[in-house]
């Protein structure tokens, strides 16, 4: 009995093929992150790195860095995340600074007594395209640490509302992180959940608070 052993071959081939593809399949239905990355509530955070300011040295910054995969609502042992997107020429950012700086000092345990989980602070300080807006590390540093010889807006650094903050600035001035973040204006402020998903969107909640955000949020996750 005669057999036809090219088509044996070729369908061997083809079921061997077709094995492999549904294989890949369910691979990446597995192993691939269901969760979107973008900015908007829900969204895992996009990617924020740069050289950053902790008061002393300018070094590396990853976000990443930052997160805890692993992390289930609930665990008070999680660092959420506050992201604030400034512009050292802004006025509304340079009347905010006092605010954001007991925010941060209150959440991130530096005072007070918060009971909740640690919420760390990171700014991220670009130039918007607007006359007058033009900024520097040095103006960083200044608008920061209030000191220095650096005009932000038009005044003095060290004038600026509030005391010096506690917490790292990021150098955007070429707006990299902004635009990834489709960051609409300044100030801006992301909360971030311990293991990166956005939680909290100031403009997406233009009638609450930041800190009546942290509260609502942190403590009922």
């Amino acid at each position: 009995m005669k057999t036809n052993t090219e088509a044996d071959v070729r369908s061997d081939t083809a079921i061997r093929v077709m094995a492999i593809f549904f294989a890949a399949i369910m691979f990446l239905a597995f192993t691939t992150d269901p969760i979107r990355t973008g900015t908007n509530e829900g969204d895992r955070a996009p990617p924020l790195t740069g050289m950053a300011y902790n008061g002393s040295v300018w070094t590396n910054f990853d976000i990443n860095d930052y997160f805890d995969t692993n992390w289930t609502a609930g665990d008070l042992d999680g660092q959420w995340l506050l992201v604030d997107f400034m512009d050292t020429d802004c006025p509304f950012c340079i009347r905010s600074a006092e605010e954001v700086g007991q925010n941060a000092d209150y959440f991130m345990k530096l005072q007070g007594d918060w009971q909740g989980p640690i919420v760390n602070f990171v700014a991220s300080a670009t130039e918007l395209d607007i006359p007058g807006h033009e900024t520097s590390r040095a103006e960083i540093e200044a608008f920061r640490d209030k000191s220095g010889e650096e005009s932000c807006a038009g005044n003095s650094c060290a004038t600026r509302d509030g005391s010096s903050h506690g917490f790292v600035y990021i150098d955007d001035i070429d707006q990299d992180n902004m635009k990834a973040w489709k960051v609409p204006g300044t100030p801006s402020y992301f909360l971030i959940q311990p293991d990166g998903i956005v939680a909290w969107v100031s403009s997406e909640n233009t009638d609450e608070e930041v800190s009546d955000a942290i509260f609502r949020l942190t403590m009922g996750a």
